[in-house]
């Protein structure tokens, strides 16, 4: 790894370390007004959500690098102790791009970005009426985390009041793939999440035996990845491998190659197939053509297809049948 003191290197090039690899980021379309009164709306992704009794979150809109001179927003926040956060989904993102340019005090990046105001109930600015999530904050408390160019300012605040689109939902829970929020990355880049970049993930219902309580052969293993690892070592219990072999033993000796409908193994793996791929190389381990070395990788590769496809029962049996013993049992059997 390429390794960057901070203190060694420009402020714009820490700034890019910091965009490229905290990513991604969601966006904060925030609005304001100053003292006057006058609107503002300007993107930050600098921005999270922390805690939710009382419901916190914290945008930073940092000073500017060029001069170390604070943003509108920053001023209008510190001077009214009131914005409003709006969600950024993916039909927003060119609309979003023009609000976020320089516009001199007192110019309206609603009108400038043709966004439309959202009234809020309890603060004074407006939320943006495009997005399907907005919130209206009050400031808790300000932390200024260096006064210099490229500093940032927390803005920690209090959500007052919550609204949400009525198309954001499945039943009563707001749904991802209706949100097509968008989130920032480095240099130019944004990313979507929708389509084939969402994913589930469900928590761990029970303690998982952990990475150390795996089998050695299993740890070190040169197919199985740290994902699919985690996936074995969050099973409760570790599965009992003598039962796995005599059951496996049996079923061995009644396969007859000729009858194997699963010829090609890295077809049937290809598909996604882990119990037909084990069918097609047992039929290969009976007709002689695979070492001891050859057959554990290719049951670690089953393993890797079935955790892949949540059969974690099958993933373990094959995996601890992978170990060089068990290996050799088998094949002394046929």
């Amino acid at each position: 790894m390429r390794s960057f003191d901070p203190k060694e290197h420009p402020v714009p090039f820490v700034h890019r370390l910091l965009l490229s690899g905290v990513a991604p980021r969601p966006i904060a379309l925030v609005s304001s007004l100053d003292a006057e009164g006058r609107y503002n709306l300007s993107p930050f992704s600098f921005f999270n959500a922390f805690g939710a009794n009382p419901p916190v979150i914290v945008v930073s809109p940092a000073y500017r690098g060029k001069d170390g001179t604070p943003k509108h927003s920053f001023e209008n926040i510190r001077d009214t102790g009131e914005f409003t956060v709006s969600a950024v989904s993916h039909a927003m993102v060119e609309q979003i791009s023009l609000a976020s340019s320089d516009y001199e005090r007192g110019v309206d990046e609603f009108v400038k970005s043709g966004f439309t105001k959202l009234p809020s109930r309890i603060v004074a600015p407006p939320g943006v009426a495009e997005s399907p999530f907005v919130i209206e904050c009050r400031l808790l408390h300000h932390y200024d985390t260096g006064g210099l160019p490229g500093s940032g300012n927390l803005m920690i605040a209090e959500v007052v009041m919550f609204h949400v689109r009525e198309s954001a939902f499945t039943g009563d829970r707001i749904d991802p793939r209706r949100l097509d929020l968008v989130a920032r990355m480095g240099y130019n880049w944004y990313c979507r999440a929708n389509g084939e970049a969402l994913f589930e993930l469900p928590k761990p219902g029970h303690s998982g035996i952990g990475f150390e309580a795996l089998p050695q052969h299993i740890r070190e293993s040169a197919v199985l990845t740290g994902n699919n690892l985690a996936k074995l070592a969050g099973t409760e219990t570790l599965p009992d491998s003598h039962e796995i072999l005599e059951r496996w033993s049996e079923d061995m000796r009644g396969i007859d190659p000729a009858e194997v409908e699963a010829d090609m193994f890295e077809v049937e793996l290809r598909m996604g197939q882990a119990h037909r791929a084990l069918l097609a190389l047992m039929a290969d381990w009976k007709r002689g053509a695979l070492d001891n070395p050859g057959i554990s990788r290719r049951l670690q590769h089953c393993t890797q297809v079935a955790l892949e496809h949540n059969e974690l029962t099958f993933a373990w049996e094959c995996a601890l049948m992978s170990h060089a013993d068990a290996v050799a049992a088998l094949s002394a059997g046929t």
